[in-house]
């Protein structure tokens, strides 16, 4: 069937697409991260908690409003955002998709938009149709309840589905509005690490279903006013992490942007967890701002008490990312300091990978 087709008939059953299959089955064996922030100073931890999306995240870092110039109008310094990052508007361009105030951006980084959609507010779902030029893809989805509470948005989710298999994930809904309007462009990146989405099939038009659902029974779910948005990204180049035995356990961009820069994947080390915990240990550049991403893989089905990594050495906010997760993390400056993967709560698991990734300013 090609995308034409696809597209008539998706029309044609619009108003027909039926209950969303058992949440609970499709999501098995998939790793629930969680991401608990912690405001600090050079390393020191204090507490607070948030909670994070499912398997294969890729972590959007988001855009700082920006604060101070680094230089007056006629210099070349750029501008400096609130996180102390270099910042610098993305203008529209073409094959961005723009509505209500809300933005999904042709490109991000070395990644490209096939399908994107920002959804009337009030409605409960929709499909993404595109014709793949590779396998390699993010699926992102978005939820936003206008009027609820973040306790009461958190009833909700929305849940995202190929069309013509049972495998379905999702995230859960908040309450108010976006504050950025920049979409994030990242997602779920479902497929084994390097290998790419096996249902889908190069060249063969391909649909995935966004839709609001009731989280505790899995079922459509209509919430005045609630507003969707999903995207598909194609993505660029990856780099590998790899276990003792030579395997893939991860799959990282060599490209990220943050705050309208790109920065590329210029250093990284993995290692197995089992050895002293975490011995994962690189440097911070010498000089100027990075990005840091750090995580574990391979680290089997979820424990009933899992262990939460955080990566020592960071100046600024720190998070702790729950085992079988990843976090990017921007840092403002770099000396050359120690960057530690270490066991933050609970004990490591019996397996798996560590590893930290460094991503510097491109020329």
């Amino acid at each position: 069937m090609n995308l034409t087709d696809l597209r008539d008939e998706l029309t044609t059953h619009a108003d027909d697409l039926g209950t969303a299959p058992d949440f609970s089955a499709g999501v098995a064996g998939r790793v629930r991260t969680t991401r608990r922030r912690r405001a600090v100073a050079a390393g020191s931890v204090a507490a607070l908690t948030v909670a994070a999306l499912t398997v294969g995240v890729v972590t959007s870092l988001g855009r700082p409003a920006p604060t101070v110039p680094a230089g007056s109008p006629s210099s070349a310094a750029p501008m400096i955002g609130a996180d102390g990052m270099p910042f610098r508007s993305v203008p529209d361009a073409p094959g961005d998709v723009v509505k209500d105030g809300l933005r999904y951006r042709a490109e991000v980084a070395d990644d490209t938009l096939v399908a994107g959609f920002i959804g009337d507010r009030g409605q409960g779902q929709f499909s993404l149709l595109w014709e793949p030029t590779t396998t390699h893809v993010s699926v992102g989805a978005e939820c936003w309840l206008p009027g609820l509470t973040a306790e009461k948005a958190s009833a909700y989710m929305v849940s995202v589905s190929l069309r013509g298999t049972p495998g379905f994930f999702g995230s859960s809904c908040t309450g108010g509005r976006p504050q950025l309007r920049d979409l994030p462009a990242g997602g779920t990146v479902p497929g084994e690490p390097g290998q790419g989405w096996s249902e889908l099939t190069v060249g063969r038009a391909a649909s995935v279903r966004i839709q609001l659902v009731d989280a505790t029974t899995n079922k459509p779910a209509a919430v005045d006013g609630a507003q969707l948005t999903g995207a598909i990204y194609e993505l660029g180049p990856q780099a590998t992490m790899k276990d003792l035995s030579g395997k893939p356990v991860a799959a990282i961009p060599e490209v990220r942007e943050h705050a309208g820069y790109r920065y590329r994947l210029t250093a990284s080390v993995a290692g197995p967890l089992d050895v002293a915990g975490a011995p994962q240990e690189t440097a911070a550049p010498a000089s100027g701002p990075f990005l840091v991403t750090y995580g574990t893989a391979a680290t089997g089905s979820p424990r009933r008490e899992p262990a939460y990594f955080q990566l020592e050495g960071l100046v600024g906010e720190q998070t702790q990312t729950q085992e079988g997760g990843s976090e990017t993390t921007a840092q403002r400056s770099g000396d050359g300091r120690p960057l530690r993967l270490e066991v933050a709560e609970g004990s490591a698991p019996p397996g798996g990978t560590g590893y930290i990734a460094i991503y510097t300013p491109e020329p």
